[in-house]
């Protein structure tokens, strides 16, 4: 009856034989208390009177009882198909006279989708960027197909699928990956490509690999990836252009119709500073797509060579070791100096100038006495929070014995607050948990790979005993020194002064990390990891300042959300509270302005987000304030090209349809086997089966009909004299 099946009650009782007891001799009772009356009652009366007794003894004895009902229902229901629909711009693409969408609504107003339509209930969504259950709120200006499957599955909870029927030229251009979002899909998705392109000639940029950072006067080589389709006895013209100035150019001669392909790209920045540099590409011949013929890239150029200082008052094999190293390299050009009275033809004096100094990108102050430069004090402070540089300090010997010096120590990340000799005697470093990858510390690509090539090197022998640790530095790594678990001495750390930055090492020495190696056969690769990477942290400005804005990159697509993140932390990188911001772009060409405020996400983080942007080569001023006082003002560029995402690249991508369609036992059809897409999807009704229970206890009606029966005993027993 209405489906339920397999009914059965249950009593929750923990009385039972004494409940069911109770209901034996109450309607024992009532059936003795009415077979015989006084005065007499009519048959008719005296039943009417025990069935009203029974019944309130029964509602008792139902909520003594507690019984609950359990049942299963047995239903059938049409499937249920979540139809998602591709509205992405390139759905437009025409192909073999017809355009995607074109293509798509014939599909859907064939007679197979009628007979879908007629045997399942169809929830449509359209997706884009966006996922929607209307067409005229879509995004068209790119793809997130991943993004689409992950929110159409979240309604799954308020309506379950059978069938996921996906119509699409299969191109995901933006947000996760389809075939990770389909591996969460428990449903099958039968997947249907829109797409054709037979006989048509496109080519396109697929990417563009290059190294962000360039050195001016270096020649650096780039990696174009090409993709293209009917090029029948067709060559591409390939040129790289800086500021429209044509800097290489070359041919690339494909050799099959169809396929993929790279070519090398070479290019010798001449001067520092950002770069926006421009790939095209043209072949003869119309071309389905023009639009993904060119991409531009934006890279930093900075000097090819870094000036580094080094100075020392008694040079030794730690000095020379780094010299020969740096200038093995074509990075740096070396001055050394020597300052002790035994200094030979490397006499020289520390510089006495603010611009001699500046002039310098590092400089390496080699077992320092902080007496015999006081009087370069403000000179070293102005150098590190004005100029942006950088200060590698060794502590030794010398630095130990001069003892504490109160303005020397306020530039170091740790220091000591008495006067304590060098200890001399053997041990390993052990790197700090939090800063495992940072680039002086991350000698190996793995964290357990680190931690054992610490404790595998060649052991330090020499510390300087600092018990001082300044709180706004960072302490990269840790003296593991037996007996000295509960008072770790810090042996690498750093401050940053604005946008310099200065690290000091109180352990010594680091050029056996590579004379030992290379003594049993090994190379030097630790030491010159530890040397390269400690400098080129120390010297790269991209990340150093702790009040920075910028944009998250510089070249966007039509349609794309430009976005700038913003940080406002003090010295030591503490979140400034108050701080409010703008950002600014202006085109002046094309009298254009766009303008967002930094928003306030919390612990020192601020977002800007601009939206439909018009295409163009933009300057962008973005400012942090705080208190009435201005806190930051960056400047820089940007570009928005003319093209959308969506037209980069609009071939299909028929491989990642039928790994997603995979993934979830569903299928992969092209869109003219479109029947067989909707022969795939079991159209028979689903049977259905639910189960519940119904607890008769603790019920308020239970209650009343206990009462009303009582009541209504009672007044009749009145009338009738029984009382």
């Amino acid at each position: 009856m209405f489906g339920l099946e397999n009914i059965s009650i249950d009593f929750q009782t923990g009385s039972g034989f004494f409940v069911w007891s109770s209901l034996v001799i109450l309607l024992a009772l009532a059936v003795y208390l009415y077979l015989r009356t006084n005065p007499p009652l009519p048959r008719y009366l005296r039943i009417i009177l025990g069935a009203l007794r029974a019944i309130a003894i029964l509602a008792l004895i139902t909520v003594l009882l507690e019984p609950v009902i359990s049942y299963t229902r047995d239903y059938q229901r049409k499937p249920s198909v979540a139809l998602l629909l591709d509205e992405s711009g390139s759905m437009d693409k025409v192909e073999s006279n017809l355009s995607r969408n074109a293509r798509r609504d014939s599909l859907l107003s064939s007679n197979d989708f009628d007979r879908l339509q007629s045997s399942a209930d169809i929830h449509s969504f359209y997706f884009a960027g966006n996922l929607t259950s209307e067409s005229d709120k879509i995004q068209p200006d790119r793809t997130a197909l991943g993004d689409a499957l992950d929110a159409v599955r979240q309604t799954e909870t308020a309506q379950p699928y059978d069938y996921w029927l996906v119509l699409t030229d299969g191109r995901s251009n933006s947000g996760v990956d389809p075939r990770k979002a389909a591996a969460g899909i428990g449903d099958p998705v039968i997947a249907v490509d829109l797409a054709s392109e037979v006989g048509s000639f496109d080519v396109g940029i697929d990417d563009i690999e290059y190294n962000p950072i360039l050195f001016a006067g270096q020649p650096a080589e780039m990696k174009l990836k090409l993709s293209w389709q009917g090029a029948d006895d067709k060559n591409f013209a390939i040129r790289l252009l800086d500021s429209n100035r044509v800097v290489f150019q070359t041919e690339f001669n494909p050799d099959q119709p169809d396929g993929l392909g790279e070519t090398t790209l070479k290019y010798t920045p001449m001067e520092p500073g950002q770069k926006i540099l421009k790939v095209s590409v043209s072949a003869s011949g119309a071309e389905q797509n023009s639009a993904n013929n060119q991409k531009s890239f934006s890279v930093k150029v900075l000097k090819s060579r870094l000036m580094v200082l080094i100075a020392t008052e008694r040079p030794d094999y730690e000095v020379g070791f780094l010299k020969r190293l740096l200038e093995q390299s074509d990075k740096y050009e070396v001055d050394l100096i020597a300052t002790g009275s035994k200094a030979g033809n490397l006499a020289g004096q520390f510089p006495a100038t603010q611009s001699e100094l500046n002039r310098y990108d590092l400089v390496v102050l080699h077992d320092p006495d902080p007496r015999k430069l006081e009087s370069r004090q403000d000179l070293l402070s102005s150098y590190l929070s004005e100029k942006g540089g950088s200060i590698l300090a060794l502590m030794g010997e010398q630095f130990c014995a001069r003892g504490p010096v109160d303005w020397f120590n306020r530039l170091l990340p740790f220091s000591q607050s008495q006067r304590q000799p060098i200890e001399y005697r053997s041990f390993h470093g052990s790197p700090s948990e939090g800063q495992l990858f940072h680039p002086s510390v991350r000698l190996a690509d793995t964290q357990t790979e680190i931690r054992k090539l610490w404790a595998d090197l060649p052991p330090f022998q020499a510390i300087a005993p600092c018990d001082s640790i300044n709180p706004q530095s960072t302490v990269l790594a840790w003296a593991a020194l037996t007996g000295r678990d509960e008072n770790r001495l810090p042996i690498l750390g750093y401050r940053r002064f604005g946008p310099g930055k200065l690290m000091a090492s109180a352990a010594s020495p680091f050029w056996t990390w590579g004379f030992v190696n290379l003594g049993f056969g090994e190379d030097d690769a630790s030491y010159r990891k530890f040397v390269e990477g400690t400098i080129s942290w120390l010297t790269v400005s991209d990340d150093l300042d702790p009040v920075r804005i910028k944009p998250d990159k510089d070249v966007y697509h039509r349609g794309e959300t430009i976005r700038f993140e913003g940080f406002a932390f003090d010295l030591g990188f503490r979140p400034i509270p108050g701080v409010t911001g703008t950002v600014r772009l202006e085109d002046p060409s094309q009298n254009l302005s766009y303008e967002a405020d930094l928003i306030d996400r919390g612990e020192g983080k601020h977002t800007a987000e601009l939206y439909d942007v018009v295409p163009g080569q933009y300057r962008f001023i973005a400012r942090f304030e705080a208190e009435g006082r201005q806190l930051k003002r960056a400047e820089g560029k940007i570009l928005v090209e003319p093209f959308s995402l969506e037209q980069a690249n609009q071939s299909g991508d028929p491989a990642t349809l039928a790994a997603m369609a995979s993934l979830t036992g569903g299928q992969y059809f092209r869109f003219d086997s479109f029947d067989k897409a909707i022969d795939a999807i079991n159209m028979a009704p689903v049977t259905v089966s639910s189960s519940g229970d119904i607890a008769i206890f603790n019920k308020f009606w239970l209650l009343i009909i206990f009462l009303a029966a009582l009541s209504v005993e009672w007044l009749l027993r009145k009338i009738h004299q029984l009382l």
